[in-house]
């Protein structure tokens, strides 16, 4: 029989010795009667009795610490509790006596200790240090004392398991996190270095990850950061980061006379033991997004935070989170994760192993994690790293049901208790129960079993239950390939477009090698269905298969376009780009900024609801693309958007290069044609003229205009900016004196020339200057022969005519814009437009005239627009292909290209009779 009804005569004599001289003979039979009453309601052994005898010989003051105990019934029960069921806690007590009054302190027991509670506490402790060994010392003392507190909540007060795995959870989480923080300082003071802007995380996996720690589990940890930037000449970040991790895993596993913190353990990082201990964040993406096993995306079900950069946690695992959850699968984890645990079952030979056994922990963890990667795609709250709380949330998703959840539950607080129990005797880590003897006697007891065979009956029901559970869910089907059928897409080039699909599916390319992982590919394949459904829609599939080829092709991440695309919006936003808006495909295919604009969907935010004026070119180009692809956006909305974002860039470079000049008060910027008048198209260029007044006061200003002009280029690259409406063109000075301006209007200026200024807008610059300028222009034109006005103008609009009369042409052939520019312009110049308010028939017949040209000019600039946008041409000109001309005919809204034609041989026709109207009278 192991168990003890009494004390032994040895421990007997030991107290007696300890007592001598110190306490009373009553006070000492008191005590020894105490401990004996005690001693029978528990699983007494030989080796409680030693523990029981290490702890009370090493008190300080013994006759303070009986009379204590005598006056306090609960010490007797704490002493016991340790003594018998803990060899770990019990090292802890004889190390560090003190701790024992400090323990039976109901106040510490009942104290709800958190993460923020042991930071505080931790940080106030090692604030009064200053060396590192010190400090590493501060916590070795910090984790023990705290270990004790958490231990004795499990043994004496029978804490439930969830809490104590989050106790130890919080306290491993603080304590790693403020070693590897310190460790990272130490690294930086040896290097002399300070104030890095590198970042980095390190993010902790496994029960850790979870918050499920056990007393003697490993710590899992995988390390990451932003940039391998040179930190000084020497050393670069990825050095500086590897050497700070060399130092936290030698320091928390260091064994030393205090004990040790933690192994600590980096291997199931990207490619193993056999690669760098840390490696960059966008490396570790394409690692998983190329290479990631199935096990790999198990195992980051745990993943969670542990310290460094929250925000580069935040953004690893916002792209990960679909890597790890896909929305659904066409090839199935299951088989994998069966695999898994088969080869852990080989490889365990024992049934003795609580963990890696038939029907054990591992059972449980690995169902329930499958379902989790089966559904979590579908349901973010199954995205959850702890196993009770999966449980619960699976049985609520009815993806177990209540019994399984039940048995899932009893069983996994079980074997986590028989774990513990364990693990907390010695201070190891092992997960096998003996098959008999002291511990297996103590641990059914301990358990509230009769007797040891109870508690195997109970152990082995449990087994069996949990396995049949997990043959049922590991029984599953593997979800059937499907293939779509391309024969239905009219494909002009088929081997072309049968290799740019296959580049979808796999990756391969001129040289026929796969690169996409299979979790690529199973992304693709879930939309690749829809995919064909676009391309048998579409008038140019080749055309929108290349389109969206280029778009993947630039892509780090394949998987994370195609787990976008799962969005059927966003799938269909991406093929009517890709059919619709070259300008937009040629804009941001390969560039990574505006490229991200697309997959936020940022892009997709009403210009007319944002500050235009914080954008670059491109974005404001690229945006007006989508948004006018998508109707988000009117062509005349976009014009007038365009001129006032034109505006605002070149205000904002004129205002900030001519605030120390002298001129700065004395000059005006004039923005003329489409620009002028805000009718900008994706073609138009940019047309300025710079005025001053007094130009003579300023013999630099030729230079400091050329000067103010090149910075403008330099703003808006890939515009046409110039100067060339000015008086006698490219070939003058840039810059008029107003006064000369004047005279050259009544000297020199031809009609198209004044014609031009009908359009013109003050950009910058004096508005008195502008008002004195205008007014003289206006007081020339009012003088012009109107005989001579119509004569020049219609002998001008001859010249403007296209060469070829095959194609219409939408600005310059009969019946375009120009038509009703010149329309609009000759009423300007002879002052007609001023007469329409008068009541008269003559006025009402111009009114309408004018109203319907309005409405011409609108629909002509509309189909302009759409042209530039679907085509990416600077051309004017309607296309004569079929199949162009249909695209073009739906972006302007109509059904069928019949429609279209319909319509715009109705405008020309009304565009022409009005020209004829206006200069052939």
């Amino acid at each position: 029989m192991l168990r003890l009804r009494n004390l032994s005569e040895n421990f007997i004599i030991k107290i007696i010795e300890k007592a001598a001289g110190r306490i009373s003979q009553k006070m000492l039979e008191d005590f020894l009667s105490a401990i004996e009453t005690e001693i029978t309601k528990h699983y007494f052994t030989r080796s409680s009795e030693s523990n029981l005898l290490r702890i009370i010989l090493s008190q300080f003051d013994f006759a303070f610490f009986v009379n204590e105990c005598l006056k306090y019934p609960n010490h007797f029960e704490i002493l016991l509790a340790i003594s018998i069921n803990s060899n770990y806690l019990t090292d802890i007590l004889v190390r560090n006596p003190e701790y024992f009054h400090w323990i039976i302190n109901p106040s510490i027991l009942e104290y709800k200790t958190d993460k923020k509670y042991f930071n505080q506490t931790l940080d106030k402790s090692l604030s009064v240090y200053k060396s590192f060994e010190s400090k590493v010392n501060v916590i070795r003392n910090f984790k023990r004392k705290e270990i004790l507190r958490i231990g004795c909540k499990d043994i004496y007060l029978k804490q439930n398991i969830s809490k104590t795995t989050k106790q130890l959870s919080d306290l491993a989480e603080v304590i790693s996190s403020e070693l590897f923080e310190l460790c990272y300082s130490e690294i930086l003071i040896k290097n002399n270095l300070r104030n890095v802007k590198n970042r980095y995380v390190i993010f902790s996996l496994g029960k850790l990850g979870g918050n499920e720690l056990n007393y003697s589990s490993d710590i899992d940890l995988i390390a990451s950061y932003d940039k391998n930037s040179f930190i000084s000449k020497k050393i670069n970040f990825n050095k500086l980061l590897t050497d700070a991790i060399h130092l936290f895993i030698n320091t928390a596993g260091a064994i030393t006379s205090a004990g040790f913190l933690y192994r600590i353990d980096f291997r199931l990082r990207p490619d193993g033991r056999n690669a760098p201990l840390c490696g960059s964040y966008l490396d570790y993406l394409k690692y998983y997004e190329m290479r990631g096993e199935d096990w790999e995306r198990q195992m980051l079900i745990k993943a969670n935070y542990l310290c460094g950069s929250k925000s580069l946690y935040n953004n690893f695992f916002n792209y990960l989170s679909k890597f790890i959850y896909p929305v659904s699968f066409n090839v199935s984890p299951i088989e994998q994760i069966k695999k898994l645990k088969l080869n852990i079952e080989r490889r365990n030979k024992s049934d003795a192993n609580i963990k890696l056994s038939q029907g054990g922990i591992r059972d449980i963890e690995f169902s329930v994690q499958a379902l989790q990667l089966l559904n979590g795609g579908k349901y973010d709250t199954l995205k959850n790293g702890n196993t009770l709380t999966a449980i619960k949330l699976l049985k609520e998703k009815n993806i177990l049901s209540d019994n399984e959840a039940e048995t899932f539950t009893e069983s996994y607080i079980l074997y986590r208790k028989v774990e513990h129990y364990l693990q907390l005797m010695n201070d190891q880590q092992t997960h096998l129960i003996p098959e008999s003897g002291e511990l297996a006697e103590r641990l059914a007891y301990y358990l509230g079993y009769k007797n040891l065979g109870d508690f195997k009956r109970k152990i082995q029901n449990s087994k069996e239950k949990v396995h049949s559970i997990y043959l049922s869910i590991f029984e599953q089907n593997v979800i059937e390939e499907l293939k779509p059928d391309t024969s239905v897409i009219n494909f002009f080039n088929l081997k072309r477009s049968e290799a740019n699909l296959e580049y979808l599916r796999t990756g391969k390319g001129l040289f026929e090698q796969k690169q996409f992982d299979t979790r690529t590919t199973t992304s693709f394949e879930k939309i690749e269905p829809e995919i064909i459904e676009h391309l048998k829609n579409s008038f140019q599939p080749d055309l929108a298969l290349d389109n969206f080829v280029r778009i993947i092709r630039s892509a780090h991440f394949p998987h994370l376009w195609y787990d976008e695309f799962s969005d059927k919006k966003f799938l269909n936003l991406t093929f009517q780009l890709c059919d619709y808006s070259q300008k937009a495909i040629d804009i941001f295919a390969e560039d990574k900024p505006l490229r991200d604009e697309l997959l936020s969907r940022i892009c997709l935010i009403p210009l007319t609801q944002i500050d235009i004026s914080t954008l670059s070119l491109k974005q404001f180009l690229f945006r007006s693309s989508v948004q006018l692809t998508a109707s988000i956006l009117t062509a005349e909305n976009f014009s007038k958007l365009y001129s006032n974002f034109l505006t605002n860039k070149i205000s904002s470079v004129i205002n900030n290069n001519c605030i120390d000049k002298s001129w700065k008060d004395n000059f005006i910027v004039l923005a003329m044609g489409g620009f002028g008048n805000q009718q900008m198209s994706f073609a138009s260029d940019i047309d300025l003229i710079f005025i001053v007044n007094d130009i003579n006061s300023y013999p630099s200003i030729q230079t400091d205009f050329q000067k103010l002009l090149n910075m403008i280029r330099d703003n808006l690259k890939g515009l046409d900016i110039d100067c060339r409406l000015r008086p006698e063109g490219k070939s003058s000075q840039l810059v008029w004196d107003v006064e000369e301006y004047k005279k050259y209007f009544l000297s020199r200026a031809r009609i198209w020339e004044l014609q031009a200024f009908i359009k013109c807008r003050l950009l910058y610059g004096s508005k008195d200057i502008y008002k004195d300028f205008y007014s003289a222009y206006l007081d020339v034109i009012k003088s012009k022969n109107k005989t001579l006005i119509k004569s020049e103008m219609a002998e001008m609009r001859k010249k403007l005519l296209p060469v070829s009369y095959n194609i219409f042409d939408i600005k310059k052939s009969k019946g375009g814009l120009y038509d009703i520019d010149f329309i609009f312009s000759y009423l300007h110049l002879t002052n007609q437009m001023t007469t329409l308010s008068k009541s008269s028939d003559d006025s009402i017949q111009k009114e309408n005239m004018l109203n319907e040209l309005k409405r011409n000019f609108s629909f002509l600039k509309l189909v302009e627009i759409f042209n530039q946008n679907i085509f990416n041409t600077k051309s004017s000109k309607i296309p004569i292909d079929e199949i162009k001309l249909k695209k073009l005919s739906i972006s302007a809204g109509f059904k069928t290209k019949e429609n279209f034609l319909n319509k715009l041989d109705e405008v020309i026709h009304s565009n022409k009779k009005y020209f004829q109207t206006i200069f052939n009278k």
